[in-house]
């Protein structure tokens, strides 16, 4: 584990008030580092706000207490792939009560119940500096990284290895940091464009304006936001599956809890929220007309029409292999 003078001195330049936030960046690449060593990686991909911080973005700013991953064992070995209780067991293997480059893990245990979602949940405490797991160990909190794994297939496009963004506290590390499985940059703005659809949270329009100084395919991150869509409804109910005018009527700043954001967003990169607002309109204009095929996909809340969703997927296919 890199020494406290280090750690220290990586929370000082961070920008961030909340050191415990940034002490769950550093212990990040260390969890990284044990699901590769421990065969996961070859299983999973990476994605969300923490993949955009490490790897995407031309420069990190929001940091994240989470580390999100998507199943992609189905395209390589069964057609059932790696289970959620096989991955639940990989993770108590590796970590439970291990200890790897001065950092000891424990893992909170989970219920049967609790193996039975479409999504993986484990929190993973870790102790530094030849601290270890005390009673009572399970109440605290600013030492707990979340890991989660998505099991709402599918991927739309082959994920692409990358490459974590060199940071200059690397070369205190005791290891290399390897390239991680990523979702290509069209599907990951697409999950969070759908994320930004279906609830209110300012990390998502962060996150987009974010995404925005990127190239990418418009064409493509606007047919998979409406295939994602349509796979997944999460807790929205409203009469499509996606509408480009709600979603665009959302965009209001007295609709975010913009404090929220703003404890995970380094100073020097804060945004005014009107701006940033305005920003993601103007970049994302592109998902306001729709052709007829999606507004079709769109329409159909039951999801009755697999002939649809899987003639715009292999448009997408096509289009990123041309």
């Amino acid at each position: 584990m890199i020494s406290d003078t280090v750690l220290a001195r990586i929370i000082y330049s961070s920008g961030i008030g909340d050191a415990a936030l940034v002490r769950l960046d550093v212990l990040s690449i260390y969890l990284l580092e044990e699901l590769r060593q421990c065969g996961m990686l070859d299983h999973m991909c990476f994605k969300g706000g923490n993949s955009l911080r490490k790897i995407i973005a031309r420069r990190p700013s929001r940091f994240s207490r989470d580390l999100d991953f998507v199943d992609a064992s189905y395209h390589q070995t069964t057609d059932e792939g790696i289970s959620v209780e096989d991955y639940y067991l990989k993770l108590l293997e590796r970590l439970d009560g291990q200890t790897y480059h001065d950092v000891h893990w424990k893992l909170l245990p989970l219920t049967d119940d609790d193996l039975k979602g479409d999504t993986l949940h484990v929190d993973a405490h870790f102790f530094i500096h030849g601290a270890r797991a005390e009673e009572g160990w399970e109440k605290v909190k600013d030492n707990v990284l979340s890991f989660q794994c998505s099991f709402r297939r599918p991927i739309l496009l082959p994920p692409q290895r990358m490459p974590l963004r060199e940071e200059s506290w690397f070369k205190e590390l005791e290891f290399k940091p390897s390239e991680i499985p990523v979702l290509q940059i069209e599907e990951s703005i697409a999950e969070k464009v759908r994320a930004a659809f279906q609830r209110t949270n300012p990390r998502d329009i962060f996150d987009l304006n974010e995404y925005g100084g990127l190239v990418f395919d418009t064409e493509l991150v606007r047919s998979m936001s409406i295939l994602k869509c349509w796979q997944d409804r999460g807790l929205y109910t409203g009469k499509y599956n996606f509408d480009p005018e709600e979603f665009f009527a959302k965009l209001r700043t007295e609709n975010y809890n913009w404090d929220a954001l703003k404890n995970q967003v380094a100073k020097h990169a804060w945004i005014e929220p009107k701006t940033l607002v305005e920003s993601v309109k103007k970049r994302y204009e592109f998902l306001s007309s729709l052709p007829e095929l999606e507004v079709n996909l769109c329409q159909d809340r039951a999801q009755k029409r697999q002939d649809i969703h899987d003639q715009l997927w292999e448009s997408c296919k096509t289009k990123n292999n041309t």
